[in-house]
């Protein structure tokens, strides 16, 4: 029997190794494309369903969180992972004079805090206007357009409403009417000193900001 030389064999092996890892590939790109066809089929399918459920729908309530205005490009309170563990927001941080190039920035929550308003107003009011500021700069996305277009066009006045947990005032400037803020507005301010039950609403000013500002000195909150 005839036996081809080693090089021959060698290469011979070695094209049937790329054939089957060529097979392979078609046959993982063949279970992608089969799975993207059914996902996409299953979307649609969710999609119409939520369709029925609106048009059939006598009242609509709208609950939105941090996903909202973190599209728009806001920053938040609470961060998670792509595994979903949640951790406390930070806020800007960097090397400073002292050499510090671990510091990783305050807390979103203490920033925001009534014990920094006493121990550190200037860090408070810094924080609290920067946030005003970028959140009056932020553009509304599409998500935002779509909800005022099903309530506008699906319920007539006083069949909907919107409940959300941001203090960023984006439902009020894209127009939505019955909005709660269960967590209140960074949007409207009062005077402390003197204290008084007056409001700004500084919605009603959409060319208002404030001057930039820095805190006082830098603390670990």
């Amino acid at each position: 029997a005839y036996r081809a030389p080693e090089p021959w064999a060698g290469a011979h092996a070695s094209a049937a190794a790329a054939v089957s890892v060529a097979l392979e590939a078609a046959d993982l790109t063949a279970l992608a494309e089969a799975d993207s066809t059914l996902l996409d089929g299953l979307r649609e399918d969710r999609c119409e369903s939520a369709a029925r459920l609106l048009l059939q729908a006598d009242f609509m309530l709208c609950a939105t969180g941090a996903g909202m205005s973190v599209g728009c490009g806001m920053s938040t309170y609470r961060t998670y992972s792509s595994t979903g563990e949640e951790s406390a927001a930070r806020v800007g941080g960097s090397s400073g004079d002292d050499g510090d190039s671990d510091y990783a920035g305050p807390l979103y929550e203490a920033l925001a805090s009534a014990e920094t308003l006493r121990l550190d107003p200037a860090s408070f009011h810094a924080f609290m206007c920067s946030f005003f500021n970028d959140a009056q700069e932020a553009r509304r996305t599409a998500g935002y357009r779509t909800l005022r277009a099903w309530q506008d066009c699906l319920f007539s006045s006083g069949r909907a409403f919107t409940f959300t947990s941001n203090v960023d005032g984006m439902h009020l400037r894209e127009g939505f009417a019955r909005v709660f803020e269960c967590h209140g507005s960074k949007m409207r301010w009062q005077c402390s000193k003197p204290c008084r039950d007056e409001v700004w609403d500084l919605l009603l000013y959409p060319s208002f900001r404030f001057p930039s500002a820095r805190p006082a000195k830098r603390r670990r909150l």
